[in-house]
This record gives C-alpha cells, structure tokens and sequence, in this order.
C-alpha cells in the first residue's frame, strides 16, 4: 500500500522527453494563436492537472514548482528548445511592456513520421485545454491555472506566513477526484452523446463531458469544502 501511496500521480517509466514534445506539438499545432512562454508553462500544467484527474497519474514525469507566475518546469523548455532545433515550432522574441524579453512559439512543421503522436487519452484532456484557454487572454491562462488545488493551497499558505514560497514543488496530489456521475446519469450522458454522431466517437465525448462536469461543479465543491472546515472550528 505504501510503494502504490508514494507513486500516485507520477507517469509510469515509459514516460519519456517525447511525451512532453509530442504534447507541446499537439498545443502549438492546434493552438488558435501563438503562445508565449508563460502561456505554454500553464497549458502543460493544467493539461497534468486534469489527466491527473481523469486517469490517477501524469501524462509525464514533470514536477512543477512555485515560481513568480505560477507553476514552473524547467525540462518543458529544453523541450521548446529540441523542436526548435527540429524545425517543428519558431521562437521569435520581443520587447515587452516592461521593456523586457519575451517569446511567441508558432508551430511551423509536422515532425517527419510518428515520433510526437500523443496517445488518444491525452488528446482528450489537450483538446479540453485549448477548449477551455483558447479565448483567454495572458491574465485568464494565469487564472486558470492559479484555480487548481495545487496552487491555491500554496497561495493560503503563503498569505498565512506573509511570504512567497518561490522554489517549493506543487503537490499534485491535493487534486480532487473528477465529479461522479451516477450509473444513470453516465448511460444517459452516453446516449446523449452517442445520438450525436460526432466525428470522434462517444468516448472521446464522454471524457469531456466529464471534464466540463468538473469544471462546473468547482466552485459548488471549493464552497462545500469551505463550510466543512468552518465547522470543525
């Protein structure tokens, strides 16, 4: 019981450099417009956080740590950087409104073969991503991710001891479970979502309808969970 505690929410060994390149292709692929660094950073993140939710571990072996913008992973931009090198995404910088450097990524070449096709699970949940951030602007992806359980239990913390934790590893663990339908209610989703005939299928249906349940049922949770602490004052 305790080896199955201490490797909940980690990828298996499998997991490798190319799970990440084949997701931030999918992202930058897929993506409406280019995404800067930051942008990126949190798509991963809050892609981890739900794939997190849905299958009880990470797509990859990422540890994202407490930095000024939120969640942080340095081995996501050496993987910026390899396809880079591969001619598979563009980096272009620019001066800032505060006169510093920052960088749009543009997807500019399918990788030759099979080598970055990401598994149809991850699909799922990286559609559901672009879905949910692709019409946010730089202060909603931020947000979005700030929102997790990972980042507003640090966030609690920090307001409690009246300083930043910059460094500190997020624990993915604080995740809830995904939202439960019952028996009925998931048969009844699956009719629905059978009926309507969609190119991809009902699985691929199903999932996301129980990301968006998640989603919805959030702040009914977080305020469930908020009067429970209340009183055991």
């Amino acid at each position: 019981m305790e080896n199955v505690l201490k490797n909940y929410g980690q990828a298996d060994s499998t997991s490798s450099f190319d799970d990440l390149k084949a997701l931030l292709t999918y992202f930058l692929r897929n993506s409406t417009k280019s995404l800067g660094r930051t942008e990126i950073m949190k798509y991963v993140y809050t892609f981890e956080y739900y794939y997190l939710q849905m299958y009880s571990k990470q797509f990859t072996n990422l540890k994202f740590n407490r930095y000024y913008y939120g969640p942080n992973e340095s081995m996501l931009l050496d993987a910026v950087s390899g396809l880079q090198e591969e001619g598979i995404v563009d980096i272009s910088e620019y001066h800032n409104y505060y006169g510093g450097l920052s960088y749009r990524h543009k997807f500019v070449m399918d990788p030759s073969g099979c080598s970055y096709d990401l598994p149809n699970r991850a699909k799922f949940v990286a559609s559901f991503i672009l879905d949910r951030l692709g019409n946010e602007n730089y202060e909603g992806v931020i947000n979005f991710a700030y929102s997790t359980p990972p980042m507003v239990e640090i966030l609690k913390e920090e307001e409690l001891v009246g300083r930043t934790f910059l460094g500190r590893v997020l624990d993915m663990s604080k995740t809830g479970p995904v939202f439960k339908s019952t028996r009925e209610q998931k048969e009844e989703a699956r009719r629905r979502l059978k009926a309507q005939q969609q190119e991809r299928g009902s699985d691929q249906e199903y999932y996301s309808h129980l990301l968006n349940q998640y989603v919805t049922y959030e702040d009914t949770r977080r305020r469930a969970i908020s009067a429970e602490s209340n009183l055991s004052e």
